[in-house]
């Protein structure tokens, strides 16, 4: 009986430390795709309305669409400024990005600024 106890607290540590384990892989690979940053410039061709922002489409200069989430949250946490544009502006944007399964770009601000 007592052979029986130390046996299923062996499997409780080991299972523990295995999980454990995962989630710390699982936390450092989610850090690391949240540092994948890039800037795009391009024109203004899509605005839609959000809670706390908007999502700007914009078309760079060989015609690829970025989506661009514009929101004072996300700006003021890192020390960006909120600004509303207009369809038809021209603007720079960086922050981090991602691709859905269409291979569409969505990027989500950090920093913003009207270009000429």
């Amino acid at each position: 009986m007592k052979n029986l106890f130390i046996s299923i607290g062996l499997l409780i540590t080991v299972g523990t430390v295995i999980s454990c384990n995962n989630q710390k892989k699982a936390t450092a690979a989610a850090q690391t795709a949240d540092q994948k940053e890039m800037e795009v410039t391009g024109e203004i061709v899509k605005i839609e309305n959000g809670k706390d922002g908007y999502m700007a489409t914009i078309n760079d200069k060989d015609n690829k669409s970025y989506v661009i989430t514009i929101s004072i949250v996300n700006l003021q946490k890192s020390g960006g400024t909120f600004k509303r544009f207009e369809v038809g502006q021209k603007i720079k944007a960086k922050g981090s990005f991602w691709k859905d399964d269409a291979g569409n770009l969505y990027i989500t601000a950090k920093h913003v600024e009207a270009v000429q």
